[in-house]
């Protein structure tokens, strides 16, 4: 069972994100991720910040997606975090409408590593999960200042209680360095290695399938 589990404290508020949280949205993604692989295969342009943008309003559209946002009400509501589920389908049936328009080289500089990202990603899901109804964390990030303190763990609680209550399995894709976060603090354990390629500009990077299963209250 997960171990001393911090939450973040009161002052930070969580909310449902609306379309005008868009550019805000994608500000927080670029000052989330500090490892190399994401400013190689997302680099801060207007192109890319563009993308991002209709990544949040597409979501947004998504009956089967929930976007969240933690603001920091001392600091006059600044945005910190965001999250975004994927809710089960009763059918278990886990494509939906598409929440990520189509990216480009136009935007991306390698498409390669796009495409093993996002394609490793979802073949991950399809062969973990089958057709088994679930909660998804799809996207989770917390603004470099704001780190440690909490949030996270709460963003991710809102889903994993979702699923305690229904008595169903969480998935995600762990980076290597969120793995140990998710094993200890939220009961995941890893289920398939997701390999990209490697790149001088980064080296390797590899994301993990990870599984919660639902805990009796």
């Amino acid at each position: 069972m997960a171990q001393d589990l911090r939450l973040a404290p009161k002052h930070y508020r969580q909310r449902p994100a609306t379309k005008d949280d868009a550019q805000a949205l994608t500000e927080v993604f670029y000052k989330s991720f500090n490892a190399k692989f994401w400013s190689y295969t997302f680099p801060d342009t207007p192109a890319l910040r563009q993308w991002f943008e209709k990544v949040w309003h597409m979501g947004l559209d998504n009956p089967t997606d929930r976007t969240f946002v933690v603001e920091d009400t001392e600091q006059d509501g600044r945005m910190v975090a965001f999250s975004r589920w994927v809710m089960p389908q009763e059918d278990g049936n886990i494509d939906r409408s598409p929440s990520w328009p189509e990216l480009t080289a136009n935007e991306c500089p390698d498409m390669d590593v796009a495409n093993a990202f996002f394609g490793g990603m979802e073949a991950s899901r399809h062969e973990v999960m089958g057709k088994r109804p679930h909660y998804m964390l799809e996207l989770l990030g917390t603004h470099e200042d704001y780190q440690k303190q909490g949030i996270a763990s709460s963003l991710i609680k809102w889903g994993t209680d979702q699923a305690d209550i229904d008595g169903l399995e969480t998935y995600l894709d762990a980076s290597e360095i969120g793995q140990p976060f998710y094993e200890k603090r939220h009961d995941f354990s890893s289920r398939r290695v997701i390999d990209l390629p490697d790149r001088p500009e980064y080296g390797s990077f590899t994301y993990t399938g990870m599984v919660r299963p639902p805990q009796k209250k």
